[in-house]
């Protein structure tokens, strides 16, 4: 039982200052087996005496289980990231799991880094936000070896893992057949990298809007940004800042309407008057800016939340293929998307 023993004692050292056996000793620290209830006093108060630690993880080692569960995302300043996070918390830290948290910057070799940190420490699961759509062997490899892994927030149709997203191709539809609605033809996109997942499935949701308006997919409105504040400031400066700027930005994460927000500003343009703006996810701004920012609203506490329960249930024993949850996203029209000028 050397795996119970704090630094510098033993389970001998233990039993003897109580007067009891090795092994009643160990039963007692290890709170297995059956003991007595005055041996397990006099372990108890032995310990506490000789000032004994109990090691946790050792001992959860034994046990099979660390309760910890890993959680790897993208950039954990993203208020949608701590959002997510949260709902996890809420659905595993009932069950006595705690999360521990890992930040990837968007970054494929730092998001291998975490994972292979995170299983070295014998999480029980692993629920991540993968930055990329090319390769995800490693975490398929985990769930193998009996690590279960959900994915978030990035839909992965071909892995065999499960996964929970939201309705990316509805909601950015949604969004630009409403600024269509309006009066808008000339619609700017502000993407994330096209390595993300839900990236593609909310270009689709855009181009899906233009063609059912019989408005021709013009690629120079379409502006690749990142994953920053900084990126999107910069994609937006590109359409903005053109004589045939467009009257309308629909920008795909909340991080990317955060910079149109700064591009707007310091080009001197009101919204909606010289350009209207919708974005993908809600932050908490939104509502009190003048005017308020239109947005697709994702449930995104319950991503965590859903997430955190697929896992529980791999951890109890389920079985079954792989599980798809997607939920439902909701446009939010506000003061920002207003039609453009007479």
């Amino acid at each position: 039982m050397a795996i119970l023993l704090a630094v510098g004692l033993t389970v001998s050292d233990i039993a003897s200052a109580a007067g009891v056996s090795q092994a009643t000793a160990a039963r007692a620290l290890g709170n297995y087996g059956s003991v007595s209830d005055g041996a397990r006093e006099k372990v108890l108060e032995a310990a506490n005496r000789l000032g004994y630690r109990r090691n946790e993880l050792a001992a959860a080692l034994v046990a099979g289980s660390t309760q910890t569960i890993g959680l790897v995302v993208g950039d954990i300043e993203n208020p949608f990231f701590a959002t997510v996070a949260r709902g996890v918390a809420d659905a595993v830290e009932v069950e006595g799991h705690t999360l521990l948290l890992a930040n990837s910057d968007e970054d494929l070799e730092r998001e291998r880094h975490a994972v292979e940190a995170l299983r070295s420490r014998q999480v029980d699961g692993l629920i991540v936000a993968s930055s990329s759509v090319e390769d995800i062997s490693l975490l398929e490899s985990a769930s193998a070896s009996g690590t279960p892994v959900v994915l978030i927030d990035r839909p992965m149709p071909d892995a065999k893992l499960d996964t929970v997203t939201v309705e990316n191709e509805a909601g950015a539809e949604a969004a630009v057949a409403h600024l269509i609605e309006v009066g808008h033809r000339r619609i700017g996109v502000v993407t994330d990298r096209p390595e993300i997942a839900s990236t593609g499935e909310r270009l689709d949701g855009y181009r899906a809007a233009l063609d059912q308006a019989g408005l021709e997919f013009d690629e120079e409105l379409v502006v690749e940004g990142g994953p920053s504040q900084e990126d999107g400031r910069r994609g937006a400066l590109k359409l903005l800042d053109r004589a045939d700027r467009p009257t309308a930005l629909f920008t795909a994460s909340n991080l990317a309407t955060y910079g149109a927000l700064s591009a707007i500003a310091s080009l001197g343009l009101t919204i909606p008057d010289d350009v209207a703006l919708i974005g993908f996810d809600d932050f908490p701004l939104a509502e009190v800016l003048a005017p308020p920012i239109s947005v697709v609203s994702q449930p995104v506490s319950q991503i965590g939340q859903e997430a955190g329960r697929l896992l529980l249930e791999r951890l109890a024993g389920e079985q079954g293929p792989p599980r798809r949850v997607r939920l439902k996203t909701a446009l939010t029209v506000r003061g920002s998307s207003g039609g453009p000028r007479s």
